[in-house]
């Protein structure tokens, strides 16, 4: 839906190129609460006018998403902090339950949405100024529009959990927009359309709840990192002079840091000091991969 526009990407690469991926994923959160404030204003004043159920529970999902925002700028800030006494490995986990949470608030967004159709198949209203709600809903869509794009920018450059959660937040949004517009055109004809709309944004964002809950249990899990990335490390660790084989490689993530750990074999001839000089050598390549990871390297003689 969202497709990637050249000469878009490459602006924003010109804009944002100084800027770390923490500091980009703050960015893109703030972004999202200014958006989502100015949506629940807009939606509220068209509710009042339309008094259309799916409006509402338009504009009950943009206060949720002005709300995770909020939270995701702050989890954003304290997942940065470094490690202390208390927390030896830092604090990036704080993005997994981030997450998390964000699935938790969808999915009482979604039962929301459930109890305002049923509403309506029990005692649906008419739609009043239609007109009015679509101008509105195509206002709402365009500016959910460059949110969303900016986001799934931030998400694939910074890999922040957060980041993508806030995006299925949004990307929702936009979907609920749609769906709107379309209720609001067509509700003339087919009172019931409001009912029908509600009921499959509900579907909709649940699905997302999912996604959002699947992507939180894996950061807090431990997954390894996807098989192509550790193709790539693989590749860089063999590219290093002196590595005869690959014993162990263990990957992670945390929030946008990533965690790389190996057992590599070296001529048995070796020096020690000649060791540990390949191993420092494969942590600076696999260093250069990523932005923010920590790498731990091993090198035994075979």
């Amino acid at each position: 839906m969202f497709f990637q526009i050249g000469v878009l990407d490459s602006a924003l690469d010109k804009c944002f190129k100084n800027y770390s991926n923490t500091e980009l994923a703050k960015k893109s959160v703030i972004l999202g609460v200014i958006t989502s404030v100015f949506l629940v204003v807009l939606k509220l004043i068209a509710w009042f006018i339309t008094d259309s159920i799916s409006m509402r529970a338009s504009m009950n999902d943009s206060i949720l998403d002005a709300l995770t925002s909020f939270l995701a700028y702050h989890a954003i800030r304290f997942s940065s902090v470094s490690f202390d006494k208390g927390h030896n490995y830092g604090h990036e986990k704080v993005e997994g339950l981030m997450a998390l949470f964000q699935s938790l608030l969808v999915i009482y967004s979604v039962a929301m949405i459930f109890v305002e159709a049923y509403e309506a198949f029990v005692d649906p209203k008419p739609i009043l100024n239609s007109r009015v709600g679509i101008i509105v809903m195509i206002i709402s869509c365009c500016a959910v529009y460059q949110l969303v794009y900016f986001q799934k920018y931030v998400a694939q450059k910074a890999g922040s959990a957060i980041v993508k959660g806030d995006c299925l937040h949004y990307l929702s949004d936009f979907l609920v927009n749609i769906c709107i517009i379309t209720s609001l055109m067509v509700a003339t004809y087919f009172p019931y359309i409001d009912l029908l709309c509600g009921t499959t944004v509900g579907c909709y964002v649940l699905y997302s709840a999912y996604l959002i809950l699947k992507s939180a249990i894996m950061d807090l899990m431990d997954e390894a990192l996807s098989e192509e990335i550790q193709v790539k490390i693989r590749d860089k660790i063999k590219s290093v002079d002196g590595v005869e084989e690959i014993k162990i490689l263990k990957t992670r993530s945390a929030g946008m840091k990533k965690y790389v750990e190996s057992r590599v074999a070296v001529n048995g001839t070796v020096a020690l000091i000649q060791a540990d000089m390949i191993a420092q050598a494969i942590e600076n390549e696999v260093r250069e991969m990523f932005e923010n990871v920590d790498v731990i390297i091993k090198a035994e003689p075979c």
